[in-house]
């Protein structure tokens, strides 16, 4: 949906931070319309509209000083997402592609880094990184001349210090947009590590609102680069992309699901901010969750 500022410029107002064309793999319905959300916190399972979750108002579109919003990531991030309507998605999706192929692999590793970037948690991490920064310099009468990166001293210009520590919501916003529109470098990462796909012969996976887990989400992520770093990208209801630094293994392989199905869905669903999406009926999704804990047992 689209609104007019106070220039009549058509202004992107409701931005969806998990792309609809992404979640058509995951739809109830043939015609890709519309598909099961189930909360974490209250309520009964819903069948919804793709294009009515995931959605926030202008997450991508800050205000700016001068009273007129911009919304040119969402504009970038809508042309990225043509890349989930192509024949090679669909592919990705239900086929056996070669996940080596370099063409390929760079498509897949920028959806995966934007998809991870662009949530509200994410911006949330945003924010409590700037007040945890301002509230550290603040605490001092004077502001450090220089600091030590990689082993290198940096010489620190204080000029803009003012406008970091009271910068609005809207600054801010403004700020983590353009850490979402530099994706590639998170892309970048992503090319490096293994690739293993998860494979199911039927559609038993689940995603969420922030589909791209990174870290195992019951221990401690320690970077991208850690040994044991691992990212889990749901694909499609039968296919899950695992991404992790174990270089000993083989790389672009694909593996029989198994009986992995309902503890890969309870990562993706302890990842999610608030909703899962499916394609089957949450209860059903549930008891199968519940089943496989149960026949574990206690940690």
């Amino acid at each position: 949906m689209r609104e007019d500022d106070v220039m009549g410029k058509q202004v992107t107002r409701r931005c969806h931070w998990v792309a609809q064309s992404y979640l058509k793999a995951f739809a109830a319905d043939d015609k890709g319309h519309r598909i099961w959300r189930f909360s974490k916190n209250e309520g009964e399972p819903e069948l919804k509209r793709i294009d009515k979750v995931a959605v926030k108002f202008h997450l991508y579109a800050p205000m700016g000083a001068c009273g007129k919003r911009d919304d040119a990531l969402e504009k970038k991030l809508a042309d990225l997402e043509g890349f989930f309507g192509d024949p090679t998605w669909k592919a990705v999706c239900s086929d056996f592609p070669d996940f080596s192929w370099e063409p390929l692999r760079k498509m897949v590793a920028l959806l995966a880094a934007v998809t991870w970037l662009r949530t509200p948690r994410q911006f949330e991490f945003w924010r409590a990184m700037h007040q945890q920064f301002v509230d550290f310099f603040t605490q001092h009468n004077t502001l450090p001349d220089f600091g030590h990166i990689s082993g290198r001293r940096i010489e620190l210009d204080h000029s803009s210090w003012p406008a970091f520590r009271d910068a609005t919501e809207e600054d801010m916003k403004k700020a983590w947009n353009d850490r979402v529109g530099q994706a590639a470098g998170t892309a970048e990462m992503f090319l490096k590590m293994r690739w293993s796909i998860l494979v199911s012969e039927t559609p038993v996976f689940i995603t969420s609102d922030n589909p791209v887990l990174v870290g195992d989400t019951l221990g401690h992520y320690g970077g991208l680069k850690h040994p044991d770093a691992m990212v889990t990208f749901p694909l499609s209801p039968t296919r899950v992309l695992m991404m992790d630094n174990r270089h000993n293994e083989p790389d672009a392989q694909f593996y029989p699901l198994k009986n992995l199905a309902a503890a890969t869905n309870m990562l993706i669903w302890r990842n999610a901010i608030e909703h899962m999406f499916s394609p089957r009926h949450p209860d059903k999704v549930g008891a199968e969750m519940i089943a496989d804990a149960e026949r574990m047992g206690p940690a």
